[in-house]
């Protein structure tokens, strides 16, 4: 369920691009911006994946379940668990791996659209 949410908000914000940068600069720099933003999430994506594969293994992390049932609802919700009569496999490796490139991904984009838009004030003044 996270990694769909995060899938979402990035074809959000891919059409907000696209829309923000056709308004003010035209076509080709609105295919260019959505290029750009594809080609960085996806070399971002690998790279974080190769660090996130470091900390957290592909096996998962294996325990017994819970007895309280909020904290299994909370689990269900999350979308990456396994299991297996009483034994749990929680694999949040995908998801970490997205979250983190969210997060890298929101700083560069504050900072690089904020630039262009600064830069394009100064220009037309």
């Amino acid at each position: 369920m996270i990694i769909a949410v995060i899938y979402f908000i990035h074809a959000i914000f891919a059409v907000y691009i696209f829309a923000r940068s056709y308004q003010s600069e035209g076509w080709l720099q609105a295919f260019l911006n959505i290029g750009f933003v594809i080609i960085l999430f996806s070399v971002s994506l690998t790279v974080c994946e190769i660090f996130t594969g470091l900390i957290i293994s592909e096996s998962g992390y294996s325990f017994t379940a819970p007895t309280s049932p909020v904290t299994m609802f909370l689990m269900k919700i999350s979308g990456f668990y396994a299991q297996q009569e009483r034994i749990v496999t929680l694999t949040p490796k995908d998801s970490v791996t997205l979250i983190f490139v969210t997060m890298i991904e929101y700083f560069f984009y504050k900072f690089y659209f904020s630039k262009l838009s600064i830069s394009k004030q100064a220009a037309k003044s």
